[in-house]
C-alpha cells in the first residue's frame, strides 16, 4: 500500500472500519512511512481535542423559549414587510428593472465561475505534485531506474505508461539525469524524470495533455517548493524542486528548446 492509498483509508482505519487485510496493510505502511505516521498522529490529536469538554457548554436556561419568541416576532415583521413589498412591486414592476440585474449576474457567473473552478483545480494539482516530490525524497524512492543514460531511462517506461515521455540528457548544462520512476498523479500513472543540480533534485512529471496546444510557463510556490507547469508536444509537464526559481527556469528552458549543439572541434 502506497501513501496515496493509505491517506484515502486512514479515517476508516481510525474508526476501525477496515477489514483485517486492509488494516494490516495500513499498519505495515505506517511502520515504514514517517510522513503517513505523522499524519495519523495528527488525526488522533485532532480527535482528542474535539472530544474534550472545553469545546462544549451547557445551554442557558430559557434559551429555547427566547429563541422561539424571537423567531415568531421576526416572522410577523417579515410578513408585514413582504406584503408591502408585493404591493409596491405590483404597481412599479417593469421588465428592465428585473432583467438588468439578472443580466449582470449572468455575466459575472459566465466570467468568474470557470476561472474560479480552473484556479481551484490547478491549486489542488499543484499540491499533489509537490506532495509527490516530497514523498519521493522522504521514502528514499527517488528512482525506479537509476541511470544517467537517456537511452536506458526512456525505454524503461515502455509498457508501464501508455505514452513515450521525452527524455533529454542535460549533463553538459549541469543538470545531469539521475533516472526515472513511475508515479501517480490524479489517480493515473505518470512518468517522473529526476534531474540534479548541485545538491538539489528536480522531479519532472509528464503525462499526455487533454489539450494538445502549447502553453506558456506558469510558476508556483507551494510549501517552500518552486514548481513550473507548461504544455508542449501533446504533453503536460510539471517541474518541481527546492532550488531557486531562476535555476529552475534555466532547466525548463533547456527542456523546452533542447540543449545547444556542441561546439565544433
Amino acid at each position: 500500500m502506497n501513501c496515496q492509498e493509505t491517506q484515502e483509508v486512514i479515517h476508516g482505519y481510525l474508526d476501525g472500519e477496515l477489514d483485517p487485510v486492509h488494516n494490516l496493510a495500513v499498519e505495515q505502511h505506517l511502520e515504514k512511512c514517517a510522513a503517513c505516521a505523522r499524519s495519523l498522529r495528527g488525526q488522533q490529536s485532532l480527535r482528542e481535542v474535539m472530544a474534550g469538554r472545553s469545546l462544549y457548554f451547557e445551554t442557558p436556561s430559557g434559551l429555547e423559549r427566547r429563541v422561539r419568541s424571537a423567531v415568531r416576532q421576526a416572522n410577523k415583521a417579515e410578513s408585514s414587510r413582504g406584503l408591502w413589498r408585493w404591493r409596491h412591486w405590483h404597481w412599479n414592476w417593469s421588465w428592465p428593472q428585473v432583467l438588468t440585474p439578472l443580466a449582470a449576474a449572468a455575466v459575472v457567473l459566465v466570467i468568474a465561475l470557470p476561472l474560479a473552478m480552473r484556479t481551484s483545480t490547478e491549486d489542488r494539482l499543484s499540491e499533489e505534485i509537490v506532495s509527490a516530490h516530497v514523498r519521493s525524497l522522504m521514502a528514499s524512492h527517488l528512482t525506479d531506474v537509476a541511470s544517467t543514460d537517456q537511452h536506458t531511462v526512456k525505454p524503461w517506461f515502455n509498457g508501464k505508461v501508455p505514452f513515450s515521455p521525452p527524455v533529454t540528457d542535460l549533463a553538459a548544462q549541469n543538470f545531469p539525469l539521475v533516472g526515472g520512476r513511475l508515479d501517480y498523479v490524479e489517480n493515473h500513472p505518470v512518468a517522473a524524470l529526476v534531474y540534479q543540480h548541485r545538491k538539489h533534485f528536480i522531479n519532472l512529471f509528464i503525462w499526455p495533455s487533454a489539450h494538445p496546444s502549447t502553453t506558456g510557463e506558469e510558476s508556483r510556490t507551494q510549501q517552500g517548493y518552486n514548481a513550473i507547469h507548461w504544455s508542449q508536444g501533446g504533453m503536460e509537464f510539471w517541474a518541481v524542486t527546492d532550488m531557486n526559481q531562476g535555476d529552475l527556469r534555466d532547466l525548463v528552458r533547456l527542456l523546452r528548446v533542447g540543449p545547444p549543439p556542441p561546439s565544433p572541434p
